[in-house]
């Protein structure tokens, strides 16, 4: 039997602001985090009105994303900024910043928040200069950019382990059409990897493949979704599968502690696809898009973008979906 998340009676929780031009068109795809005790916070990617259909009818012209700020204190209700935390000023994101992911990275003493998101040195939509971008922060009020990753690789949904793995920071990311994992010595080297390390790294690339296309709802790609959440059961890994008439579901897996390129388990149906008007009718139809995932009390609180125009929420009993991936050991 398939389980599903539970859709937020509320939905969606973020939508587009006219108030704000920058985020008039379409607010969508959240990364999420908590910071002290109660507080939740949200990335989320905003692109301004006036963007219109390309004329291959592949995207839009006139397309550039920016990233906003949401905070709540229950998970549900969010109040947000008036203005952009991260904007396309770099010549590597000049086209857009999109869907940013968030982790609290935690080693020995030191917390940092590491943001990574699509950078976009090319026009959206054009298949070119999608580059994964790392900005730091230690408060979620200033950000800073440390630059792209791949220099000259279309790669995007990277997401960084909350802490290091065998003493290593581990990342995934996906050249499409499957999700791989790197290790780096630590955030250091994360941040300045010479141009050999990714030489080597394709070169060998089918090892460092750790989760393929398995099911027809997978057909087309999948890619990771929010950050692993650590678990006694192993590492969580919340993904997004686009199948063959390109519908966006999200599906679920678990990951070994230890060595996160083994998979314990994995549904084989997706916990989540397109029903509600919200999700089926957008800027582009049939998404749903996780990336952010938090626990509140026994619960996992499941962040995702609908249809490319919306933020929106579902949850989970946690300890539920753990006894449910364990039903399909690999």
């Amino acid at each position: 039997m398939d389980l599903k998340l539970k859709r937020y009676k509320n939905n969606p929780i973020l939508s587009p602001n006219g108030a704000n031009k920058w985020e008039s068109g379409a607010v969508f795809n959240c990364g999420a985090t908590v910071a002290g005790e109660n507080r939740i916070v949200l990335l989320y990617r905003a692109v301004a009105s006036g963007y219109e259909k390309a004329p291959n009818k592949k995207g839009y012209i006139n397309y550039i994303s920016r990233i906003g700020f949401a905070e709540s204190n229950d998970g549900y209700d969010f109040t947000t900024l008036n203005r952009p935390v991260l904007i396309p000023d770099e010549d590597y994101d000049i086209f857009g910043c999109e869907d940013p992911r968030i982790t609290r990275f935690i080693d020995r003493d030191s917390e940092t928040y590491l943001i990574t998101y699509t950078a976009m040195s090319a026009p959206a939509f054009s298949g070119k200069g999608d580059r994964i971008a790392i900005a730091t922060s230690h408060d979620l009020v200033t950000f800073k950019k440390e630059g792209i990753l791949f220099p000259d690789l279309n790669d995007k949904d990277a997401v960084i382990f909350p802490e290091k793995v065998n003493n290593k920071v581990a990342m995934l990311h996906r050249i499409e059409p499957d999700i791989q994992i790197v290790y780096f010595e630590d955030l250091e080297h994360m941040m300045n990897v010479k141009a050999d390390f990714w030489s080597k790294y394709l070169n060998d690339l089918e090892r460092f493949t750790i989760l393929e296309r398995k099911f027809p709802w997978e057909e087309k790609k999948i890619g990771s979704g929010p950050p692993p959440l650590k678990t006694d059961e192993g590492w969580l890994l919340i993904y997004h599968a686009v199948d063959s008439k390109s519908i966006y579901r999200t599906g679920a897996a678990l990951l070994d502690l230890d060595d996160p390129s083994v998979i314990i388990a994995r549904s084989p149906y997706p916990i989540l696809e397109p029903e509600k008007d919200y999700e089926k009718y957008g800027d582009v139809n049939n998404v749903v898009f996780p990336e952010g995932a938090v626990p509140v009390g026994d619960k996992l609180f499941v962040y995702y973008g609908s249809a490319d125009k919306y933020c929106s929420l579902a949850t989970i009993n946690l300890k539920d979906l753990l006894v449910y991936l364990l039903g399909f050991k690999q």
